[in-house]
């Protein structure tokens, strides 16, 4: 009897696991995985959307329920949520606030994903690009603390967050992307709305270099799924709004990763984050 896969996906924010790689997911419910989506805070200190009902008061709430609702559309069924409050974006008040996830002691945090792991037994783990995309804090710190607790669930040693079996996970991936995407991208919303936030981004500081990724996945047959799934995160902007359709399903028909553990040799570009498994 073949073992059913497993996937556990990590992530800052409610939206992040589908404006980021929610094609990713989509497709690998569809292939019978079981995924596991961990989302660390409720997003409280995003901005709302314009015409939105949704007050910032009430927005941590919404954005939970908005997160819910596109999983549903994506398949995935399994969430964990860690609790903690949004940073909010670098040098904003709301980094101060010392139930941010910035300010919460990694040990904790790495502990309760380590218990995650062991309970879970994932055969890949992903999460986000260390760089934080744009250079949000929560971004970065999701990043460092899944892969420390990648690391430390299969250690013996560590041994004081509970009484699960260590677990190894075979695989790490960090979902990235592309340089040459981000300015094509950001090349359009530049000359279409020079006064939004997005245009004042300067392009050849966001995504990876083309040659680092190490991992392609075909989504195509996902992006209408992917689409909807951004539709549910009403009190957000979905980055996919302010693009022309056909650009839209051509940034989607594919999603790209790092590999960063077993580490990369160089060989050739993986097609499925289960490969070798």
């Amino acid at each position: 009897m073949t073992l059913q896969k497993r996937l556990l996906a990590v992530f800052a924010h409610p939206d992040d696991e589908t404006f980021g790689s929610g094609s990713t997911l989509a497709r690998y419910v569809d292939e019978g995985v079981d995924i596991i989506v961990v989302c660390a805070t409720q997003g409280e200190a995003g901005e709302v959307e314009a015409g939105s009902s949704t007050t910032p008061e009430t927005l941590g709430t919404v954005r939970v329920a908005e997160l819910r609702a596109a999983l549903n559309v994506l398949g995935v069924q399994s969430l964990v949520l860690l609790g903690y409050r949004d940073s909010g974006m670098a040098g904003s008040e709301d980094n101060n606030n010392p139930s941010a996830l910035i300010n919460v002691p990694i040990t904790e945090v790495v502990e309760r994903l380590v218990r995650v792991i062991r309970k879970c037994r994932p055969d890949v783990v992903v999460t986000m690009d260390p760089s934080g995309g744009y250079g949000h804090p929560d971004h970065i710190r999701v990043a460092e603390l899944t892969t420390q607790a990648f690391k430390a669930a299969g250690d013996f040693s560590f041994t004081s967050c509970n009484s699960e079996e260590p677990w190894s996970p075979s695989k790490l991936y960090y979902h990235v992307f592309p340089r040459s995407q981000m300015v094509r991208w950001f090349k359009y919303i530049q000359e279409t709305y020079p006064s939004s936030d997005m245009a004042q981004l300067d392009p050849n500081t966001i995504g990876v270099l083309d040659e680092d990724i190490t991992t392609v996945l075909d989504v195509s047959h996902y992006v209408d799924a992917r689409i909807q799934a951004a539709e549910q995160h009403r009190s957000q902007r979905s980055p996919f709004a302010i693009l022309p359709r056909e650009l839209t399903r051509e940034v989607l028909r594919r999603d790209f990763w790092i590999r960063v553990e077993p580490p990369w040799d160089g060989g050739k570009v993986e097609t499925d984050l289960f490969t070798g498994l």
